[in-house]
């Protein structure tokens, strides 16, 4: 029993100092650790990058291109060859010839609209790359702030515990004395000491689901999973905060609404791209030709050269495609109507998301109070408690139980501190405000 005592002095007087002699975490601090190093959100960031790269105009033919080519090329053989009249026959065998040419050609798209319809998609679809980045960051610090409430309310329910364990030492200390001088039972000696093991088991489980919270933080902020840290327990809530305010700016900001809208301007060029196709387009292209060859001897001719620059237009206009761009036209119009009739679903689901999550955050806020005020409570029972048991007038049992109730009290509070806080994250997060002060 005497090394249990020691364990759990041991325990008393550093869990406090576990607490609070790390750095302090902010949550703002965490939000912004999470939001350069979070694995999926650098994804996100490269997705950008190539989506960036694919609107250059380089990417889509807006330049000129140049082609060289050169090879020289060999002949091994013979001929024969009879003429006319009194020239007889030239015959040649066993000859080697061989001949080279180099070419340099460069084509230019002068007019071609479905390339720059094209490019125009592209440049739309990066900004939809832009939306599921910002989705993937508000996905990503909902996870931090849910972790990082979780560790402080771990950290205040540690304390809460911690307390509650000083006051069951004080307690067995008092019990022993009385046990010694002949006022007091060895029941209650024995009551103290297994209230004092419940507590420090606690104690023990909450410190080991704290280190997991951490971790879990630490996973989400891109951090290595064994740095500690201490948190701040403080919880400050929005004043500001209108159910009919939310859901306006819901319809207006929520990521979801905005990657609708997106899609549809994406569908919206896809329709110019299809017309763009019924216009001609116009090139130009330049050449430089160079050719030698070197015949056999007993050729007609030994040796030649020619060389030349040739320039020229070229137009096609594909006047019908056998009626594939009127079918391209309807589907897409087809595309757009769904879209907007899921536009439609997104923003009533939407509304449903936000009036609920306000009466949750409304009811989070009555449950606080009601939770605050019995905190209070228990704890001014305690203290009465504490008298009469000082006094004698109440037995162990008693005493205890009026300790259980406030540390009860206390987890509760805490919990619904945490738990309030987080929904009104919700709040702000369906409004599409949850980046808004975050850099």
């Amino acid at each position: 029993m005497k090394l249990k005592n020691i364990i759990t002095a041991v325990l008393l007087s550093t869990f406090p100092v576990i607490l609070f002699s790390q750095n302090k975490l902010t949550r703002q601090a965490a939000a912004k650790t999470a939001l350069e190093n979070n694995y999926g959100i650098k994804v996100a960031k490269n997705n950008i990058r190539v989506a960036a790269n694919n609107t250059s105009r380089e990417m889509n033919g807006y330049l000129p291109t140049l082609n060289l080519s050169a090879g020289p090329t060999g002949s091994f053989g013979g001929s024969t060859q009879k003429f006319n009249g009194a020239l007889g026959e030239a015959k040649v065998s066993n000859a080697f010839s061989w001949n080279a040419s180099a070419t340099a050609a460069a084509n230019y798209q002068l007019f071609n609209k479905t390339r720059d319809m094209n490019l125009a998609k592209l440049k739309e679809v990066l900004n939809l790359t832009d939306l599921q980045l910002r989705q993937a960051m508000e996905l990503n610090l909902m996870q931090v702030y849910n972790s990082y409430y979780q560790v402080a309310k771990l950290v205040e329910n540690g304390n809460a515990v911690a307390q509650s364990l000083g006051v069951s030492r004080r307690r067995l200390q008092r019990a022993e004395y009385r046990f010694e001088y002949g006022q007091g039972t060895g029941l209650d000696v024995l009551n103290a000491r297994v209230d004092i093991q419940r507590d420090s088991v606690r104690l023990l489980n909450i410190r080991q689901q704290l280190a997991n919270a951490k971790r879990n933080l630490n996973v989400v902020m891109g951090m290595p999973v064994g740095n500690d840290f201490a948190v701040d327990t403080a919880v400050v809530y929005s004043p500001v905060l209108s159910e009919q305010r939310l859901i306006a700016d819901a319809k207006n900001n929520n990521v979801a609404i905005l990657m609708a809208d997106q899609n549809l301007a994406i569908n919206e060029v896809d329709l110019q791209v299809i017309d763009a196709g019924r216009k001609p387009t116009v090139g130009a292209s330049a050449s430089y030709n160079y050719n030698y060859s070197d015949n056999a001897n007993g050729s007609f001719i030994k040796t030649s050269t020619s060389n030349g620059l040739n320039v020229g237009l070229t137009a096609n206009w594909n006047i019908f495609d056998g009626g594939r761009r009127k079918v391209q036209e309807q589907n897409t119009r087809i595309a757009i109507e769904s879209q907007l009739v899921q536009k439609e679903q997104i923003e009533q689901e939407l509304e449903r998301d936000v009036r609920n999550t306000w009466e949750n955050y409304q009811n989070a806020l009555f449950v606080l109070e009601v939770e605050k005020n019995a905190l209070a409570t228990n704890r001014l029972n305690l203290e009465r408690t504490q008298e009469l048991f000082n006094n004698g007038q109440l037995t162990s049992v008693e005493f205890r139980q009026a300790q259980l109730n406030l540390l009860n009290a206390e987890v509760s509070f805490n919990n619904a501190k945490y738990d309030a806080k987080v929904v009104e994250l919700e709040l702000i997060w369906l409004s599409g405000g949850l980046l808004d002060g975050v850099d």
